[in-house]
């Protein structure tokens, strides 16, 4: 097979954006002309890809709105990725529920180890802020599918920026998130994969609600998760490299719960900064290697000096209802440190625990010391 075909068909398997112009940085080896080539194919292929399975293959899709899937009755498409559909449906009772299916001819022993975890990771889950598993089963045709509670919610930052929230009321969502992830770590789970599209928010009877989804690539902490081989490959980098931390990015596989708490300081940051501690235009302009040695080697800016030099600060600082003086002085102490204790490239450095990191965040709200710092006199005293 040509080498350009060959790209284009791994590329094009990869669910991530990130991760997908990080393969081709890598695979294309400095050829500018092949890189443009290739970019422009899968634009093509991806917006070809957006368009409803249940549209693109007509009658040839086996579920569609009308078909009932082990007692749920599909009602509409309402997502997609790289080996699986998801349905709004309801039950008997008229309840609706998210129905995820693996794709047809997408049924290999990878792609179903992978729908494996997801569905066993979230089936030990019983935390009001991670989705839940209600019901599963294999279809005739051999391929696997299991209804979910139906999450009405968008990606955490947007709603955030959309509801205007106050560092304060960020803050308090991101200490939600983090005691959703303990709970997973204490249920054996690591997620290694949190990001903002895997944190929604809405808002239940006024209240402002997250919940942590898709645990695809979760790795269990003692045993395996399913018994089913799950194979991992450059090409199915698993995780997203902006949210990934050092340890994560060597492609090893040692990692524990401390990686998800680098994630977690991710997300925090940029809920208060509008960015990420690594720019996305960096990651998307360098190769597998040049983000791993970013990602291993260079320090970010502490959030309070970040603000300053983004894009579009008077958009950012509107939307946390602030300027940027007020919000650069606001993270500057605590919120710097607890965000930098996060994102320490030597994991022993971390806070231990997901459940450490929303603890200090708490502290931090009620004006007392934190432990993301040494506790000084004139601190304490402060």
């Amino acid at each position: 097979m040509p080498m350009e075909e060959a790209i284009f068909n791994t590329a094009r398997r990869i669910e991530s954006a990130e991760d997908r112009q990080a393969y081709l940085g890598e695979a294309c080896g400095g050829d500018v002309k092949l890189h443009r080539r290739l970019t422009a194919m899968l634009a093509v292929d991806q917006s070809f890809l957006e368009t409803p399975l249940a549209t693109r293959l007509g009658d040839d899709l086996p579920e569609r709105p009308g078909s009932v899937v082990g007692g749920y009755k599909l009602l509409e498409e309402i997502g997609e990725g790289g080996f699986g559909i998801v349905y709004m449906a309801e039950d008997a009772e008229r309840r609706q529920v998210a129905v995820k299916i693996v794709k047809p001819g997408m049924d290999t022993r990878q792609v179903l180890a992978r729908f494996d975890a997801e569905r066993q990771a979230l089936a030990m889950m019983e935390h009001p802020n991670i989705a839940r598993v209600l019901d599963a089963g294999v279809l005739s045709s051999g391929r696997s599918w299991f209804a979910m509670e139906l999450v009405r919610g968008v990606a955490i930052t947007h709603f955030c920026d959309r509801e205007q929230f106050s560092v304060r009321e960020r803050l308090a969502l991101a200490i939600d998130v983090a005691r959703a992830v303990e709970h997973a770590h204490q249920k054996g789970v690591i997620h290694r994969d949190l990001k903002p599209s895997n944190v929604l928010a809405l808002r239940y009877d006024g209240a402002a609600v997250v919940k942590v989804i898709d645990f695809g690539i979760a790795k269990a902490l003692d045993g395996p998760l399913t018994d089913r081989t799950l194979f991992t490959s450059f090409a199915r980098m698993l995780g997203t490299p902006l949210y990934m931390s050092p340890e994560q990015m060597d492609g090893s596989g040692d990692i524990d719960t401390r990686t998800d708490v680098y994630a977690l300081g991710t997300l925090i940051y940029e809920f208060l900064t509008g960015t990420t501690p690594f720019p996305r235009e960096q990651f998307h302009e360098a190769g597998f290697e040049e983000i791993q040695r970013i990602v291993r080697d260079t320090e970010p800016q502490r959030p309070s000096q970040r603000i300053d030099t983004v894009a579009e600060t008077a958009t950012i600082t509107a939307n946390r209802h602030s300027d940027s003086r007020r919000l650069s002085r606001s993270l500057r102490g605590d919120l710097d440190w607890i965000v930098m204790k996060c994102l320490e490239k030597d994991r022993r450095r971390r806070y231990a625990t997901a459940g450490d990191l929303a603890r200090d965040l708490e502290r931090h709200l009620a004006a007392e010391p934190v432990e993301a710092r040494p506790p000084s006199v004139s601190y304490r005293f402060g």
